[in-house]
């Protein structure tokens, strides 16, 4: 079937399950690599299962009262349920809202923080969440919380999906109607709830679908998070759409053994996924020599890495690598989206490109100069190619006067086309800003990215986000170049750095750098500060001066966890510019400038227990309270803090341990001691 010959999502889902009732929909791996779980049970959907169970989700919200329009909030782990919830949602014409789960009852204020703007902004007629958060929110709420939730129903995916006794009455739905709402992740500002038309959608997959080559049952391997839109609409939907297949498991599967994603590829025989960049970093750093040989890579055809600033160079390792199992030279493909446009833009049909241009040009005049690839390294800069625009879209870059700029030129990105989202919901002056745009010479309006971008030969390439931007003497920095050469400093933890720009209102901006030391060198404080801290120290200045020409002059080392990032990964910099603007702050080891010296620092008079040092270093990373007999798996932090947690402790201890599901920290210190 052609699933554009349909006006809505509903439409092509059911359709599927008419003409393909026994095709796989969805295979959940419960533990990340079997298809099955106990008893034998199959943990899959059918087209046919996936429509009836979406019509039965759809007829209990009816039966409790819940109207077309009116919104949900869905709060669950990656698993059948959600998927069941989420399309029984789009049956019923309600909006869905897609959340990601506290990181534990006990982390419920910190939650909050971006959980309430949400509920205020959305009311929801309904909450569902997972049987153990449902416990708390009924029943364990501390008394300044009781009111939040006063007079909102919660339910559980199991109690929605146990009520069979309602009959399903199918709502009209049109193609210019909202389908769901995606939340921001609040990256750079308060989250917003982006209004995602049925329009929106089906020009988007469609778009995709081409981009990608997807095609009539293919597979699609997703361990991204649900919640989020590159999960939720590339991964799942994406896959409906085509009359593909997901192979799904949770980002804790993935996270703690990325070896179980390419697996699932090559045991499905899966053609699509979509990752960020670090996931490929974590597949090159976890998979071994040993591991590599089990895998057959020859099916894929597509992975579009996103959701980040994709690098040439460690793209190219990869490949490099997993060539030995298959994999094609064309199959990782940087692609390039945002929420706003449902999930993508742009993409390269034909794998990892590069376009080496002159740094100095780049950053100073703000335009291209194209380099031999041969040329220093302190001279080029490597930008990756993104693909050129969607059929029915239009990119422009756009100057500083809402001009058009020519070809070759950095400005803002900006975007238009049926896959942009309808708006933001119930903040009509955020809609006017972002989506509202004029150019100079184009009648229709643009969607504003946030970020600069310039075009080359009708292809993108990424420069970075306008708030992040570091403007010094004129000359503009990007935060994630100089973050990409500081990841080559061995002792700093990588993904975990940010450069920034420093200085009060009345001064000048100067170029700063906060970077997370490594865990074990901070084991001896005074050994650490004595001698280390002065080594790295001079290597950020001279790595820094050797690439950029200008001194970072300050410099502020930080514990494991200590930067504030996204539920999906992104750093905050606005958030975590306002923290390092105090002296101190938790988590901060060291604040150094250029005319301070590293000499003189408090000494760690006593060694801590292995237990304390232990816990401490959770807390640091994870930024949980330890609970030493509770599985590290399931605390209910980021699945992708617990793997830096386990590999800080591997590297402290110069050990590998043995963790399995639940593997607590008492299990942990029992190791320890045993080696």
């Amino acid at each position: 079937m052609k699933p554009s010959n349909y006006s809505h999502f509903v439409e092509v889902a059911r359709q599927r399950a008419v003409e393909h009732p026994e095709r796989d929909c969805v295979i959940f791996l419960e533990d990340g690599e079997n298809k099955t779980v106990g008893g034998g049970t199959s943990a899959s959907m059918t087209y046919q299962q996936n429509d009836q169970a979406a019509c039965q989700v759809a007829a209990s919200l009816q039966k409790r009262g819940i109207k077309q329009g009116e919104r949900v909030l869905v709060i669950l782990p990656n698993s059948l349920e959600f998927v069941k919830i989420f399309y029984g949602c789009l049956y019923g014409g309600i909006l869905a809202v897609p959340l990601s789960e506290p990181a534990g009852p006990q982390n419920m204020a910190a939650y909050l923080e971006t959980f309430l703007p949400t509920l205020k902004v959305s009311k929801p007629s309904l909450i569902i969440v997972s049987s153990q958060l449902a416990e708390f929110l009924r029943n364990q709420l501390p008394p300044e919380l009781q009111k939040v939730f006063s007079g909102l129903e919660i339910a559980t995916a199991q109690e929605i999906l146990a009520e069979t006794s309602a009959e399903y009455s199918a709502p009209e739905i049109k193609a210019e109607d909202t389908a769901y709402l995606q939340f921001t992740s609040g990256s750079t500002g308060t989250p917003k709830g982006i209004m995602i038309g049925h329009s929106n959608l089906m020009a988007n997959l469609e778009e995709a679908r081409k981009f990608m080559q997807l095609e009539e049952e293919d597979g699609t391997a997703v361990w991204l998070p649900l919640f989020h839109d590159f999960g939720l609409a590339a991964g799942l939907m994406g896959a409906l759409y085509s009359g593909g297949f997901t192979v799904l498991m949770t980002p804790a599967h993935f996270i703690r053994k990325p070896l179980r994603w390419l697996a699932a590829m090559s045991k499905y025989k899966c053609a699509h996924s979509y990752v960020p960049p670090f996931a490929l970093d974590l597949c090159l750093k976890k998979i071994s020599d040993e591991e590599l040989q089990q895998l057959d890579l020859s099916c894929m055809v597509s992975v579009t890495d996103g959701s980040e600033p994709v690098h040439y160079l460690p793209t190219k390792k990869f490949n490099e690598r997993f060539s030995a199992c298959g994999l094609k030279a064309d199959v990782i493909r940087p692609g390039f989206g945002m929420a706003e446009i449902v999930i993508m833009f742009s993409g390269s049909k034909t794998g990892l490109h590069g376009l080496c241009v002159d740094r100095h040009v780049l950053e100073k005049e703000g335009r291209v100069k194209v380099l031999n690839d041969d040329a220093p390294a302190t001279d080029k800069k490597m930008l990756v190619n993104l693909g050129s625009q969607m059929d029915g879209h239009e990119i422009v870059i756009k100057g500083l006067e809402n001009q058009q700029l020519p070809e070759g030129e950095v400005g803002e990105l900006m975007v238009s086309g049926p896959s942009v989202a309808q708006g933001y919901y119930e903040n009509k002056q955020a809609t006017e800003e972002i989506f509202r745009q004029k150019i100079i010479g184009k009648e229709q309006p643009f969607l504003a990215t946030g970020d600069t971008a310039l075009l080359w030969k009708g292809e993108l390439y990424f420069a970075g986000r306008i708030k992040d931007i570091i403007i010094i003497r004129g000359r503009n920095y990007y935060p994630h170049d100089i973050e990409l050469v500081l990841a080559g400093i061995e002792e700093l933890r990588p993904g975990c750095l940010m450069a920034y720009a420093s200085g009060a209102e009345d001064e000048s901006e100067h170029l700063a750098v906060a970077v997370e030391v490594r865990a074990d060198l901070i084991k001896d404080i005074d050994v650490f500060r004595k001698y280390v801290l002065t080594s790295i120290d001079q290597q950020i200045i001279e790595i820094v001066g050797k690439h950029f020409q200008i001194a970072p002059s300050e410099r502020l080392y930080l514990e494991p966890g200590t930067i504030a990032k996204t539920s999906s990964g992104k750093i905050k910099h606005l958030r975590n510019r306002n923290t390092f603007a105090d002296d101190t702050f938790a988590g901060l080891i060291e604040r150094v400038s250029s005319s301070e010296e590293t000499e003189d620092f408090d000494v760690a008079e006593n060694k801590p227990s292995l237990e304390t040092e232990l816990t401490a270093l959770f807390k640091n990373v994870v930024s949980l309270e330890p609970e030493l007999d509770q599985p590290i798996l399931d605390c209910g932090a980021d699945s992708v803090v617990i793997v830096e947690f386990v590999d800080q402790v591997e590297t402290k201890y110069a050990l590998s341990l043995e963790i399995e599901d639940d593997t607590n920290l008492r299990d942990i210190i029992a190791q320890l001691k045993t080696n």
